[in-house]
């Protein structure tokens, strides 16, 4: 796999921002699938070469891995910072899609986040589901007043209010049956402390008849979850295995 490290002036953010890619070594004659891959709060677009063995299992599928870099954002336009979902919807994704050879394609393009990635990825469906057809999150944030014993910049991005139900609002106001033309995964640790807001969100998914594959399996909040669970969501998605 080619790993590249790319550095590009954002208009949007007026600076520049790093974006990590993965693509194969040969490049088929057609645009590749895509896998937009969220970081999590406290990470950046690095931390899935350094903390996972991605890079080794994207050897097994003609996909391209895309890794934005959103800082501490939570996918937001924060209230009192920058506007990174703007960044990352408006501007990153159709640039990326110009300067690599990637499908735009909605059938071709897949987001799986973990944690604050996780909330991203959920986030990007609910928002967008005309350009992606699968979406994963690995511990996603659900519920954004988890959030406050460990971001003490919470106010930067969401102001002095933080939203309530802020997922459910997204899904309420989307189209049920373009939310339901998604194949949907999440996963949890069953000692995560985010599992009982993401064990609550199941019931709102299966209100609005939307089958979102939860799974709970043993772990925590950490790494060592995350590298077992990537694995599987490399699985589910529908990329044709090297032999």
């Amino acid at each position: 796999m080619a790993h590249l490290q790319i550095t590009r002036f954002s208009s949007t953010l007026q600076t520049h921002m790093n974006i990590g890619v993965i693509l194969p070594d040969q490049l088929p004659q057609a645009p590749l699938p895509t896998i937009w891959l969220l970081h999590g709060l406290g990470e950046n677009g690095t931390c899935w070469p350094t903390r996972t063995t991605i890079e080794n299992l994207a050897l097994n599928y003609q996909v391209a891995i895309i890794m934005p870099n959103v800082d501490r954002s939570f996918y937001m336009d924060e209230v009192n910072g920058l506007p990174y979902w703007t960044y990352f919807t408006k501007e990153l994704m159709p640039e990326m899609q110009h300067l690599l050879p990637l499908s735009s394609h909605r059938n071709s393009n897949f987001v799986i986040g973990n944690s604050m990635g996780g909330f991203g990825a959920l986030k990007l469906g609910f928002s967008h589901p005309e350009l992606f057809s699968y979406i994963a999150a690995l511990s996603p944030v659900i519920n954004l007043t988890d959030i406050i014993p460990i971001m003490p910049d919470v106010k930067r991005v969401f102001g002095e209010k933080i939203p309530e139900d802020y997922l459910q609002n997204l899904a309420r106001e989307a189209k049920t049956d373009d939310l339901k033309t998604i194949k949907w995964y999440r996963t949890i640790g069953e000692n995560d402390f985010l599992k009982p807001a993401n064990d609550q969100f199941t019931h709102f998914m299966t209100k609005y008849q939307i089958d979102d594959n939860y799974h709970v399996s043993p772990g925590n909040h950490d790494w060592l979850f995350w590298e077992k669970e990537i694995q599987k969501v490399l699985a589910w998605l529908p990329l044709k295995r090297n032999a």
